[in-house]
């Protein structure tokens, strides 16, 4: 799945003045870094500038405030610069209430606001400059394993400190899903997290824009991967945002639907596949959804079905705005099918047969068409 709010978690490089007949020159290369009582401010005013280059969509000042030396992070900076030269950028006052070392080389920031929580950034110092930056495969103190209250826990070493946040909320999400079961189906899988801290250790396979995913077609793995992208704290920085909480939410979902009926993602369309753990585990504002539903295009009943076909060309933003839709045409189901149930006898009707034609007037009792036209007319009058 695809994120729906924008993340905060780069940095902009500060721009050092020169002095004609001054100092030596800056050593290139990485620098040891120490934490001083003026750091947390520096950072800040590394960001604030990162997002002025960003809404004036100058390249060569963006690329000046990140490390180009992290292929997987260079590529998602790649990306976020593209989304924002299309889409427009809205600068937002930053705030990092906790600066702290991390190895010698880096620092680790937690960076963002009160309302959209703040994520874990780490920067290094190169020619006498701070750059965002993210720690190698190397430096991320290899994987750990452990268990809370029966919860599978899979990470790095990097994330030592704030396991056991993840852990809580990730229990939450168990007894959740427990819920959501209730009646259709046994859940005795072992249910667990896999955390993934940096671009780099998500590999290249993973796109920018996923928070995270469950292997699909495979019930006998318990583990949701959430990425980097996907990870904030409220203030306080005791417990996730509920923007993190919603997206394991979501992907656990996507494991229930397995448990279910093994396989069964295969068989549906995605608007039936995305749309339940997206609408059920709350995982799109309002507004995002408000956004999409009365301002983009809306796509044909066979585009909904088949998803997005991801290309080089593919703008990134459009797999959420699909998500979108789907979302709330599974919201339509529950209305017009009288409510949860009716998406579970789509997920049985779908065991059996793979045709719309067959499926949707079995159980919602109209057809593909009539759905994608009374869809449209509700969601235009309940969103727009």
């Amino acid at each position: 799945m695809r994120a729906g709010a924008r993340s905060l978690s780069i940095a902009f490089a500060l721009v050092l003045a020169a002095c004609a007949t001054a100092s030596p020159p800056a050593p290139s290369g990485p620098e040891k870094v120490t934490i001083t009582a003026t750091t947390a401010s520096e950072l800040v005013s590394v960001m604030t500038a990162w997002q002025t280059a960003l809404g004036k969509k100058d390249l060569t000042g963006f690329q000046a405030t990140i490390d180009l030396s992290r292929p997987a992070f260079r590529r998602c900076q790649a990306e976020t610069f593209d989304i924002a030269s299309r889409q427009g950028f809205t600068p937002s006052d930053v705030k990092i209430p906790k600066v702290e070392p991390y190895l010698d080389l880096y620092v680790r920031a937690y960076v963002g606001d009160d309302v959209n929580g703040y994520s874990r950034v780490y920067f290094r110092r190169e020619a006498g400059k701070w750059i965002r930056s993210e720690p190698l495969d190397t430096e991320l103190g290899g994987d750990r394993t452990k268990t809370v209250d029966g919860l599978q826990l899979s990470y790095y070493g990097i994330d030592d400190d704030v396991i056991d946040e993840y852990a809580a909320t990730g229990n939450d999400v168990r007894a959740f899903l427990l819920q959501q079961a209730a009646g259709h189906t046994a859940t005795g899988q072992a249910f667990g997290l896999r955390i993934f801290p940096t671009r780099g250790a998500a590999g290249p396979n993973v796109a920018c824009g996923v928070a995270g995913f469950h292997l699909p077609n495979t019930p006998n793995d318990p583990f949701i991967r959430l990425f980097s992208n996907a990870l904030s704290f409220q203030a306080g920085l005791s417990s996730v945002t509920e923007r993190t909480a919603s997206i394991i939410r979501h992907e656990g979902l996507h494991w229930l639907q397995d448990q279910f009926i093994p396989g069964i993602t295969a068989r549906m369309p995605f608007w039936l596949v995305e749309g339940w753990p997206d609408f059920i585990g709350q995982s799109r504002s309002l507004a995002v959804k408000k956004n999409v539903v009365c301002n983009t295009p809306t796509p044909t009943y066979k585009q909904l079905e088949d998803g997005v076909l991801q290309t080089p060309e593919t703008p990134p933003e459009l797999p959420g705005q699909y998500y979108s839709f789907a979302n709330t045409m599974v919201e339509y189901v529950y209305k017009i099918g009288g409510g949860a149930n009716a998406y579970w006898d789509l997920m049985t009707a779908y065991k059996a047969s793979v045709d719309a034609k067959v499926d949707l007037p079995l159980v919602l009792h109209v057809t593909p068409e009539a759905f994608h036209a009374g869809w449209i007319l509700w969601a235009k009058q309940t969103y727009c």
